[in-house]
């Protein structure tokens, strides 16, 4: 096809089409080359010059290629189901999930009898012989008959819904999605006609929604089918799923059930998907279980997916009683969703200045990140992207480790919750970005397995109180064992998924909240700890066995430990918190004495012959600096501990280890285990380190981006939602820090962020943030408060407020009165 257009958009969307349609015809390394030629020709090839059906959303991004592979698909999600779209113009594939579908693979035990050996794996923690102590537990398992531990059931996927179109050669073709109608888009011009396939997962009405409608006639295929299995995998589905059964009916229904082999009380026995068919023109017919569809003006499909806990008792009529209830007017059915999920999404907006980086295509996007500077405009999207995909996971339960979707039958560490630090980042900036009512997922997912935790708690560590492990999935006692990744011995996970409950009281003043949920799931996390430290020759409470996930000493080959520093500040912490609601709440005044008592007996924090903070407070023990993770700074992932707020040396031995641990970073170009690095630019946030918080966001922003938006776990690999949370979560604390009673303007805002804007944010206090503008002589905050306080407040570095409040001249901070329910404007300007 020439080009003999003289006119720039116009050439450039003809030498597009030859390109795309020579790209489809080239195996995948040449196809790769093409995608450099095509993405570094200029602007040609930005989604700028696109108009009507082809442009790319206000809030949301273009794809101009096709997903290689499930990673790279397109996201919807209502945080019950989830689809992946891949886009392919005639042979389209959609994964779709849902939230409860953990494969029924191994039968949950009980705890071990960990507790029996405790006092051994104590004596010989004591003895220096942690390889020892780790393989306790192990052996115990098999004693009892676990074989070593039993990984958490995994999460995999419901079907993949087929659509097959008559080919056509593709002359012009772009792939979207919407933030906030939450609509996975593909769009393309062939010889028939433009096409435009939308889909949605509807927040209000509980489906899957597809409308496919063109300017030509739509003839093809739909149906539903398993999704494909790798060889290596078909003898976990054959010792799993019973069986399989498509169905189309009736000129308007598909059907999908899948039954389990293993089955338990209370377990899933299966699942069940209905999609009902609606097709304006033309005409249809079901055929096998296919649905064939000849030249119809618009074709429609509803689809809804339940989990299944009695298989015997068929939910098939009753949701296709639920979808027939709703109209057939897909534009109808996206206003209602837009109206829930993007009221959601829009609650916080980021202006960093915009331009054209903004119109490129991810394909384009991405490698432009890889190299040369992220631009402001790229991080605004990003940003954008990432609270997308933790709003559309978050709903059932909180996201997993690949949020709610996933297109393959053995995802890594099982897409289970793990609560050593996955499920926290994933959840880093609900309260933050103001989307408080999300965090219930989490808080519902939790107290609905405390009766696990009890268990745990008495069966390993013979305490009361409740014990949170390190990896659930459909339930929550811990069967993880290993010689190595000893997680049985962590002991802080209930007191850091407490601090979550006590975060969402400090950001909202739900006193109910605080006095129903939060208190009584903190004193059960307290409660293990007064029956688990025991006193040491010094008087000081021993953190034993102890772990500080996942590393081990410099000098000790074992990750099984004594008072690791991690677990010292989660039960500080926890006490701490604890204190503070039994005041509030005007209780339990003799158990308060028990936990300030407690408090005077906790390991003092040290730093080493280096200076730097120590990850294990007990004589010998080595830092470890050239490991991914940085659980001894647990006490800055939030706020700003006490401990450290009113200890000089102790900040700089944090500061210590941020530098350290960034000398690790920069070895690897910020390297795997990306919540990790989100988790280390909290830190250097909360330290108003601006200059080491700008190169973590530079490297977040890089390499752990699909082209369809989504994030992985290592640079390039492991679809992985941890960074979609962390990432709004460090940019946010980069522009306001909070705490009860204190607020932080810009602590550790990158200097090429030289003017920008951010409204809506909550912060500790219920303070919330109308609107934040900067730029490098003058920024101005508007702040509202739920009930009357009084703050302080620190300007902006190397400003002064002048004016909105009183101020002591040549002082960075304010006392500022927040009336009730009233806008405060405070501006402040350079120092002269």
């Amino acid at each position: 096809m020439p080009c003999h257009s003289t006119n720039l958009l116009q050439k450039s969307g003809c030498l597009y089409s030859n390109l795309f349609h020579t790209v489809f015809h080239f195996s995948m390394p040449y196809r790769y080359v093409l995608l450099l030629v095509l993405l570094f020709t200029g602007g040609a090839f930005t989604a700028s010059g696109q108009t009507d059906l082809f442009s790319q959303p206000k809030k949301g991004f273009a794809s101009w290629l096709p997903a290689p592979s499930w990673e790279h698909a397109l996201l919807s999600g209502n945080g019950a189901m989830g689809a992946m779209v891949m886009g392919n113009p005639h042979d389209e594939t959609i994964i779709l999930n849902q939230a409860q579908l953990y494969l029924p693979a191994t039968e949950p035990k009980p705890p071990i009898d960990q507790a029996s050996r405790l006092d051994e794996i104590r004596a010989l923690i004591l003895a220096g012989k942690g390889e020892e102590a780790a393989k306790v537990p192990v052996k115990q398992s098999m004693k009892e008959g676990y074989g070593g531990h039993l990984w958490s059931n995994p999460y995999v996927p419901a079907f993949d819904v087929r659509l097959q179109m008559e080919p056509s050669n593709v002359q012009k073709y772009v792939r979207t999605v919407d933030f906030e109608t939450g609509e996975a888009n593909v769009t393309w011009t062939d010889a028939k006609g433009t096409y435009q396939r939308r889909l949605f997962v509807s927040r209000p009405d509980s489906a899957v929604v597809i409308s496919i409608k063109g300017t030509g006639k739509i003839t093809g295929r739909l149906s539903f089918a398993r999704r494909p299995v790798e060889w290596t995998q078909w003898e976990q589905i054959n010792r799993t799923v019973e069986n399989v059964n498509t169905g189309a009916t009736d000129n308007k229904w598909l059907t999908y059930r899948s039954a389990y082999k293993k089955r338990w009380p209370g377990s899933l026995e299966g699942y069940e998907g209905v999609g009902r068919v609606e097709v304006k023109g033309g005409s249809s017919r079901t055929e096998g279980n296919e649905f064939i569809v000849q030249n119809a003006d618009e074709v429609l499909v509803f689809i809804k997916i339940n989990a299944n806990y009695n298989y015997a008792q068929s939910q098939v009529d009753q949701i296709k009683k639920h979808l027939a209830s709703l109209p057939a007017d897909y534009q109808a059915l996206v206003t209602r969703h837009r109206n829930v999920h993007g009221e959601l999404f829009n609650r916080v907006k980021l202006d960093l200045g915009g331009g054209a980086d903004a119109d490129l295509y991810t394909e384009a996007l991405n490698l432009k990140t890889k190299t040369g500077q992220v631009a402001p405009a790229i991080i605004e999207k990003q940003f954008d992207a990432a609270r997308y995909n933790i709003i559309s996971a978050t709903g059932i339960n909180p996201p997993n480790l690949q949020g709610i979707w996933g297109g393959t039958w053995s995802p890594a560490w099982s897409s289970d919750f793990t609560h050593d630090g996955n499920v926290e980042v994933a959840i880093s900036a609900l309260l933050t970005s103001r989307v408080p009512e999300l965090m219930h997922a989490y808080f519902d997912y939790h107290d609905k397995r405390l009766q696990f935790y009890k268990d745990n708690a008495k069966k390993m560590f013979g305490t009361r109180g409740i014990h949170v492990p390190s990896h659930t999935s459909s339930h929550g006692w811990d069967n993880h064992f290993d010689p190595i990744w000893c997680l049985s011995l962590w002991t802080g996970g209930a007191g850091w998924t407490a601090s979550f409950y006590n975060d969402y009281w400090l950001h909202t003043g739900d006193r109910k909240f605080l006095k129903e949920r939060a208190y009584p799931f903190m004193k059960e996390s307290a409660l293990f700890y007064e029956d688990f430290l025991k006193t040491g020759q010094d008087g000081k409470y021993l953190f034993n066995p102890s772990y500080s996930p996942e590393n081990n000493p410099a000098n000790f080959k074992s990750q099984a430990s004594i008072n690791a520093t991690m677990d010292v500040m989660i039960a500080k912490q926890l006490l701490r918190n604890c204190i503070a609601a039994a005041k509030e709440l005007k209780t339990d005044k003799a158990q308060v004495k028990i936990w300030q008592e407690m408090l005077t007996k906790m390991p003092a924090y040290e730093v080493d012959e280096a200076s730097s903070l120590k990850e294990w407070l007990w004589p010998g023990l080595q830092n470890n600096h050239q490991h991914r993770h940085i659980s001894h700074l647990y006490s800055l992932y939030d706020q700003v501990d006490p401990d450290f707020k009113n200890n000089p040396q102790l900040l700089a031995g944090a500061r210590k280890v941020v530098e350290e641990k960034m000398k690790f970073r920069y070895k690897e170009n910020g390297g795997e285990m990306v919540f990790g690095m989100a988790q280390l630019a909290f830190v250097t946030a909360n330290l108003e380190d601006a200059p080491t918080t700008a190169q973590l966001i530079d490297w977040l922003s890089r390499f752990y981006w699909t082209n369809g938006l989504g994030t992985y776990h290592n640079p390039g690999s492991l679809f992985n939602m941890d960074l979609s949370g962390g990432y709004p979560s460090v940019i946010m604390r980069a522009l306001v820090y909070s705490e009860p009673g204190v607020v932080k303007l810009l602590p550790a805002v990158p200097e090429a962020w030289q003017t920008g804007t951010i409204s809506g944010l909550l912060l500790r206090g219920g303070v919330e943030v109308k609107s934040l503008a900067w730029s490098q002589q003058e920024a101005t905050v508007v702040l509202q408060a739920p009930r009357k306080q009084t703050i302080t407040l620190q300007a902006p570095k190397n400003m002064q407020l002048v004016s909105g409040a009183k101020a002591t001249k040549g002082e960075r901070t304010s006392n500022v009165d927040l009336p009730a329910n009233k806008e405060v404007r405070l501006v402040f300007r350079a120092n002269p």
